[in-house]
C-alpha cells in the first residue's frame, strides 16, 4: 500500500507539476500502517475514513511537494471503494484542503467529516468501478485531457 500511495503521488507530480521526491519515508510507512488499521475498523463509514486520510496525509509533509493533492486523491479512492463518491473536484476543494494542511488549523477531524459529508454521495456497488476508472484515467492522462 505504501508503494501505491507513493505511485499515486508520483503520477500527480508528473501530471500537475511540482518537485518529486519523498521527504519522510518512515512517515509514509507509519501513515499507511495507521490508514490500514483505521480502514479495518471504519470501512463501513467512508466519511470517517476519508476524514482520517485527509487529516493524516494533508497535514503531514511526507513528500517534497504534492502532499495535499495526494491526500485528496487517496481519500477519494478509499471512499469510492467503500461506495461513497467525493463529488467536489480538487480545484473546488483547494480552499478547504489548504485550511486542513495549515499549521495550527482549526479544521479538525470533526470539521473534515462535516465537509466531506456535505460533498459526498453514496453510490451503488455497480457504479464503483465507473467512478474509480475516472479517477485513474484522470491520474494517468490528466484531468484537463480527460475533459476534452
Amino acid at each position: 500500500m505504501q508503494n501505491t500511495i507513493v505511485g499515486i503521488h508520483d503520477t500527480i507530480i508528473r501530471i500537475s507539476g511540482g518537485e518529486n521526491g519523498v521527504r519522510d519515508e518512515g512517515g509514509i510507512y507509519n501513515s499507511t500502517y495507521r490508514l490500514l488499521n483505521y480502514q479495518g475498523k471504519f470501512k463501513q463509514n467512508p466519511i470517517k475514513l476519508g476524514a482520517f486520510i485527509m487529516n493524516e496525509f494533508a497535514k503531514k509533509h511526507h513528500f517534497v511537494d504534492g502532499n495535499k493533492r495526494t491526500a485528496y486523491v487517496v481519500a477519494k479512492i478509499f471512499m469510492l471503494i467503500n461506495k461513497c463518491h467525493l463529488k467536489i473536484d480538487y480545484k473546488n476543494s483547494l480552499k478547504t484542503i489548504l485550511e486542513i494542511a495549515k499549521y495550527g488549523s482549526k479544521m479538525d477531524f470533526e470539521k473534515i467529516k462535516i465537509w466531506l459529508d456535505e460533498n459526498c454521495i453514496l453510490i451503488e456497488e455497480k457504479d464503483v468501478e465507473k467512478y474509480l476508472n475516472q479517477v485513474f484515467v484522470n491520474l494517468y492522462i490528466g484531468e484537463n485531457e480527460y475533459e476534452k
